[in-house]
């Protein structure tokens, strides 16, 4: 096939697999959209299995996926973290109990190459499943890759109607509070104020798509050389992560700078499929196969986010419910971090005032949650098991 038939037609997919997601409220994320149409052409033989090869998307993708991960970076709110630090504590304690659990718990029951492949998936996000699926796919693990697509498009599944439920009761008694109804209705957001000059900002002159491009580059390759002197120690995606948060705290990067470039929806998309680059390669029986692994490390992250949103949750003093779904806020994350308080506050809240208050109450945590556990922790943690392979 030629290959930009080939890239077209991944094209249509990507476009098809958003389309499902907005038309199903993103009860059907666009990933998991993108995988079934995906693997119901290869199987019935409609797509070649060169599709992803012949449209070139694993060098591409694999070299602008640094830049995606340090853009990352630049959405690290530090004042909202410092104001959440409670939040920010059970989110990673929770994250960490789980991946503790599907390792040590689920290593020997399913094979310690599994558990150790999908623990970073179940802590969450795109970025820690292209560092586990990339490295899988190096060392010809093509079982584990295929396991960690399957745990990444259907985890979604097992974290929302947990949260869902937990937080439906956690609004209930909240609203039972007529203290906290009054605090968080009236609950503002602050503004912030004149924002100093950072120390690498450049001037107003540089303020374009093409210099906001390169500039993410130039990051990207600090973080590469960077990856390179500690021998491989700290994976890539890591280091861009942290030089992206570090050199937007600099001023050199603008705060959600990918959106800025104008391209933000294209290297999305190569960053996107390349994660599903292996799906070529996988049969009915493989997904069958992984089917077992897929329940346990969904009942062993589970039972691990629960046992330390308890503990936690004794400890700082925050409702059981609320903990739990502040860890389990991995398996979704954003946007659907934002929808659930929302649905939760138009369900449980009388009237427009307890509506109010209830998302005042929950939406600032969601948030949080999920960008502390998607973003940073299972990049990190992705990072570090892989070295275990």
């Amino acid at each position: 096939m030629t290959g930009i038939a080939a890239l077209t037609i991944l094209l249509c997919i990507y476009a098809a697999g958003e389309l499902i997601a907005q038309k199903t409220k993103a009860i059907f994320s666009q990933v998991l959209g993108i995988a079934v149409i995906l693997l119901a052409g290869f199987w019935s033989g409609i797509l070649p299995e060169t599709l992803i090869e012949d449209a070139q998307i694993s060098g591409f993708g694999n070299l602008i996926a640094g830049i995606l991960v340090v853009s990352l970076g630049t959405t690290i709110d530090f004042p909202e973290i410092k104001r959440q630090w409670k939040v920010v504590v059970i989110s990673l304690c929770c994250v960490i109990g789980s991946v503790a659990a599907i390792i040590l718990i689920g290593g020997p029951v399913m094979g310690m190459e599994m558990a150790v492949s999908g623990a970073p998936i179940f802590a969450g996000g795109s970025a820690a499943t292209l560092i586990m699926t990339t490295t899988l796919r190096e060392k010809g693990l093509e079982l584990a890759g295929t396991f960690c697509i399957v745990l990444y498009v259907t985890q979604k599944f097992i974290g929302v109607p947990i949260a869902s439920l937990l937080l439906r009761r956690t609004a209930v008694r909240f609203r039972e509070e007529p203290a906290l109804v009054a605090q968080y209705s009236e609950q503002t957001q602050e503004t912030a104020a004149g924002k100093k000059r950072g120390l690498l900002e450049l001037p107003p002159l540089f303020a374009r798509p093409s210099v906001y491009l390169a500039k993410l580059g130039i990051v990207a390759v600090i973080a590469n050389c960077t990856a390179r002197l500690t021998n491989g120690a700290v994976h890539y995606f890591v280091l861009c992560l942290i030089m992206g948060a570090l050199f937007f705290a600099l001023g050199f990067l603008e705060k959600g700078i990918l959106s800025k470039t104008q391209s933000s929806g294209l290297i999305t998309f190569f960053v996107t499929i390349l994660i599903f680059s292996n799906l070529a390669s996988t049969t009915p029986q493989q997904v069958v196969s992984v089917l077992v692994p897929l329940l346990a490390a969904a009942l062993l992250g589970v039972v691990g986010t629960v046992v330390v949103g308890f503990i936690c949750g004794k400890l700082l003093n925050i409702p059981f419910g609320l903990a739990v779904s502040l860890g389990i806020s991995c398996t979704f994350g954003f946007p659907t971090t934002m929808l659930i308080p929302q649905e939760v506050s138009e369900a449980i809240g009388r009237d427009e005032r307890e509506k109010a208050a209830i998302l005042n109450y929950l939406l600032p945590k969601m948030l949080t949650a999920g960008f502390v556990t998607v973003t940073i922790a299972s990049v990190l943690i992705a990072g570090f098991v892989v070295n275990m392979l």
